[in-house]
């Protein structure tokens, strides 16, 4: 049998059946251990988006929560990018682990005696993000390392299926939770699983490699460093542009999701985690479909403006939606289509940013993820004062025309790799 090497120096052997990278050793622990902690995410995120519907009616409390949890993304991601290139990634990923579970401990204390007010469920979600922001940058940088640009995209694409998976599996799990069981309980079970995690990543290999890495120099420096090199690569420059676009318009079907369950469609609890879970079914097919395809993503420039573009009209279609049943449809697909979004963004930074760099310019990709909450809060601030549906249709059409002018004025993210 043929065998694939990364940059290091593990192999693994490549299989007819399913995606070559779930081979490999170490991709496989961290799979499991990155299921598990997407599993727990979710519930922890429909259990607090519960906990706030039923402190509040504003629309813009809702965008806040989102705002909260990603607002560390726009503030530190440049510098955790700088952080990545300086230190082994896996050392970390485990670390946040251990980090959010004391969060997770300290957070069903909050709620145990009656201190779970609005300001504190801010507070705990600003936390929670910005453990969430290391631990996905340096996942992602450590498995780039562990399995090779060749399949690179299929081992991506996996771990964005078992995301989406945990994400359908978690809301609807976290629905079921905040019906039947104490919210003081389900936070301390959720401490545990991250402790575990933490304890299953010991011993893996660190994949540090001085000569390769920055080890000396201000931080600023490395990110001045990172930023002149972003700048002047198209491809790239123009894929952050995009993704900030993307995030700051094209979310409303996911961040306003709650609003439209409660004022809207006047769901339950548990109707109300089934479709907090819709968004993790359409990006769990997309994603199961690339990694089982297996093959190198050859244009994932075009692929990432044109979803883009679809995203902003599914928004507006969904803007029109006034039922359960029309909402969890529309919300499934426009899930499918932002999977193929988030796997092509992650995919293009890995494979055009060269290897000592590469964390500083996933740290700017951060930074235009950042660009979600403050998207959500504008979102939650326009439909208090015009209307909420009306706010969603007025951000799709302003991403749109945005997205059209990236994409005439550079060429060079349509073409493919060769």
């Amino acid at each position: 049998m043929n065998k694939v090497r990364g940059t290091n120096s593990t192999t693994f052997h490549r299989s007819r059946l399913g995606p070559r990278a779930i081979q490999h050793p170490v991709f496989l622990r961290i799979l499991g251990v990155s299921l598990f902690a997407h599993l727990v995410r979710f519930i922890d995120f429909t259990l607090v988006a519960w906990l706030l519907v039923q402190k509040t009616d504003s629309s813009m409390a809702v965008g806040s929560l989102v705002f909260f949890r990603v607002i560390p993304f726009l503030i530190f991601g440049p510098f955790v990018g700088a952080l990545l290139d300086r230190y082994p990634r896996i050392t970390l990923f485990r670390l946040t682990q251990l980090g959010m579970a004391f969060l997770s401990f300290a957070f069903a204390v909050l709620v145990y005696t009656g201190y779970a007010s609005l300001p504190v469920i801010f507070a705990y979600s600003t936390f929670v993000g910005a453990m969430m922001m290391i631990e996905i940058s340096s996942r992602k940088a450590y498995v780039s390392g562990v399995v090779g640009p060749a399949i690179l995209g299929s081992a991506i694409a996996l771990d964005m299926a078992l995301l989406n998976a945990a994400w359908f599996i978690g809301s609807a799990l976290g629905g079921v939770v905040a019906e039947l069981i104490d919210t003081f309980w389900a936070y301390i079970f959720i401490g545990i699983v991250l402790v575990t995690n933490f304890l299953l990543l010991r011993r893996l290999p660190k994949m540090l490699r001085p000569d390769l890495y920055s080890s000396s120099g201000s931080a600023l420096k490395l990110l001045r460093d990172g930023y002149f090199f972003a700048r002047r690569n198209p491809v790239i420059f123009a894929a952050l542009l995009v993704v900030g676009v993307n995030n700051f318009f094209g979310y409303p079907f996911e961040s306003m999701a709650p609003a439209f369950a409660d004022d809207i469609y006047g769901a339950g609890p548990m109707a109300f985690g089934l479709l907090m879970s819709a968004q993790g079914l359409g990006s769990m097919i997309t994603a199961g479909y690339i990694a089982l395809r297996g093959r190198r993503l050859r244009n994932p420039g075009l692929l990432l403006i044109s979803a883009s573009l679809l995203q902003g009209i599914g928004n507006i279609g969904f803007s029109y939606t006034d039922s359960l049943g029309i909402g969890f449809l529309a919300i499934t697909g426009l899930g499918l289509i932002s999977m193929v979004f988030g796997i092509t963004h992650a995919t293009l930074i890995l494979l055009v940013a060269p290897l000592n760099l590469r964390g500083r310019i996933m740290g700017f990709q951060m930074l235009m993820m950042g660009l979600y909450p403050i998207g959500s809060m504008a979102l939650g601030v326009f439909g208090d004062l015009v209307g909420l549906q009306q706010a969603v249709r007025f951000f799709a059409i302003s991403g749109i025309l945005l997205l059209l002018l990236i994409w005439f004025k550079y060429p060079q993210l349509r073409k493919p790799f060769t």
